[in-house]
């Protein structure tokens, strides 16, 4: 097992205990919501591992979208890029 947290930038923080790092990606992304904020998911000793940037502008088609929020997206995990 391994353990991230999964820091939303609000305040809100989450420590969760995974399998991988795909299945600490599936639940921060459940718990995206409209924060205009970036979501990153970071090693216990706080180093950034991957994040999903927000934009605040509708996607266009060659965007790489997450998930589409509001008026805005959240860009796809970076080590995706």
């Amino acid at each position: 097992m391994e353990k991230y947290i999964i820091n939303y930038h609000t305040g809100v923080m989450k420590q969760v205990e995974v399998e991988s790092l795909n299945e600490a990606k599936e639940i921060a992304k459940e718990g995206i919501a409209y924060t205009q904020e970036n979501v990153t998911i970071e090693s216990e000793g706080g180093e950034v591992i991957t994040a999903a940037n927000w934009y605040a502008v509708e996607p266009e088609e060659d965007d790489e979208v997450l998930v589409q929020v509001g008026g805005g997206f959240y860009q796809v995990w970076t080590d995706e890029l």
